[in-house]
């Protein structure tokens, strides 16, 4: 048993080295194959036995052929115990180098309370949460995926990771999170299910493919957590972190533009919702990369919401809040709004950011947050609200940071631009 770093572990009790029962077994196995040859004459250097240690749990070596209980050891014999490891790791004739092992186990609490337990990072998963296939690719660990769900699978068209990652239309379908197909998920061999639902229907799942499943859900504004914990179950603790460390860092940097801008000269603005009735006043109450930008959402005081935050207002109220600005949600077909649409409508009209052609594509918020686009919508927004504050160098800047580090693209604020007209 060894520590991360490499280092050997202790008893804090009994101060011998801990092993884990094969290994200890292994040592004391080796040894007497060997007839201790390697050991020298001293008693003391041979290990004779394998115990089951009280205090710490692991497994120690000891010279006594039946163990009694150890009276304090001095610190020369500590030393000694401690130089035992290096004869009997090396007595293979292969001169094969060591092995680092360790038996900690992962232990992650999940977004529904739930201890999921893992022997080792996981290598063979199944996302069957919408909001964690790019998570899980911004960790740099997208080969690990083997299936998709279907509402996962069907969001790739309109994703990113359609360019980057084209393979992954390729991965098996698993069924909705509602009714999965067991017999299909068992038969891949995941040692790890990241799921979206709630804790009934994670331990159901569970159970019925005898697969850890971890529940991950979407929390409102900036729940980096997410990074943290699947970070840990795959073995990308330091790529979290480095990932949080980013955009924290770019978060920071335009709020300390736009939190020095005084209330009554911050711009407001409204964003209109691609939905099935073409319904030019479908709107987002809530908006954190409106929030971020410093710009005020003029439907935030909205009272008609839906369960999924969307909001619908009047036309009255419309050209009451007269916004300065109208993001448009990015258009995927034929059906959707545009901007002439816009421009078109004789409420529209009378706003003056239709006046003054302040109607703006921004991306689709059709698909599952995505941290890089909350903070790189937040610099596009603040960008055209407050030009001489959130410069153009500014925005370049951001957007080419964000995407280089989370998504491996670089410079690709050009790309960015262009996908924005």
């Amino acid at each position: 048993m060894r520590y991360s770093d490499g280092n050997e572990v202790f008893c804090e009790k009994t101060h011998k080295i801990c092993y884990t029962q094969r290994e200890a077994g292994n040592i004391v196995n080796d040894c007497r194959r060997h007839g201790y040859k390697k050991c020298g004459l001293r008693q003391k250097n041979k290990p004779m036995r394998k115990y089951h240690c009280e205090y710490c749990n692991a497994w120690h070596i000891t010279h006594y052929k039946s163990y009694y209980g150890e009276k304090p050891k001095s610190k020369k014999y500590k030393l000694l115990m401690s130089a035992i490891i290096i004869p009997v790791l090396f007595v293979s004739c292969s001169k094969k180098p060591v092995t680092q092992q360790t038996n900690s186990v992962i232990q992650v609490t999940d977004y529904a309370e739930r201890t999921v337990t893992l022997e080792k990072p996981a290598e063979k998963v199944v996302v069957m949460a919408d909001n964690s296939l790019v998570v899980v690719k911004q960790l740099k660990a997208i080969e690990k995926v083997v299936a998709l769900d279907s509402k996962t699978k069907g969001y790739l068209p309109l994703s990113i990771l359609n360019t980057t990652n084209p393979e992954l239309n390729d991965l098996p379908d698993v069924g909705k999170t509602k009714s999965p197909n067991y017999e299909y998920i068992i038969s891949l061999s995941p040692d790890l299910i990241l799921f979206k639902g709630n804790k009934e229907s994670s331990d159901q799942l569970q159970e019925k493919t005898n697969v850890p499943v971890a529940c991950i859900l979407s929390k409102g504004d900036y729940d980096f957590e997410l990074y943290t914990r699947i970070g840990k179950l795959l073995g990308k603790e330091a790529e979290a972190k480095k990932l949080v460390k980013m955009f924290t860092q770019q978060k920071q940097a335009l709020e300390e533009i736009t939190n020095k801008i005084p209330d009554n000269q911050k711009k407001n603005a409204y964003i209109v919702v691609q939905n099935s009735k073409a319904n030019l006043f479908k709107t987002m109450k809530n908006s954190v990369s409106l929030s971020l930008s410093g710009i005020t959402n003029v439907a935030q005081n909205a009272n008609k919401v839906d369960d999924w935050g969307f909001a619908e207002i009047s036309k009255e109220e419309f050209l009451n809040y007269n916004p300065d600005l109208i993001f448009l949600d990015m258009p995927v077909s034929e059906l959707d709004i545009k901007k002439e649409d816009l421009l078109s409508d004789s409420t529209f009209a009378f706003s003056d950011a239709a006046k003054q052609n302040r109607i703006y594509l921004t991306h689709t918020f059709s698909l599952p947050k995505d941290y890089v686009y909350v903070i790189a919508e937040a610099c596009y927004y603040a960008h055209q609200a407050y030009p001489d504050l959130v410069t153009e160098g500014f925005y370049r800047k951001s957007i080419n940071t964000i995407f280089a580090n989370a998504y491996g693209l670089e410079n690709y604020y050009e790309t960015w631009e262009k996908t924005l007209y």
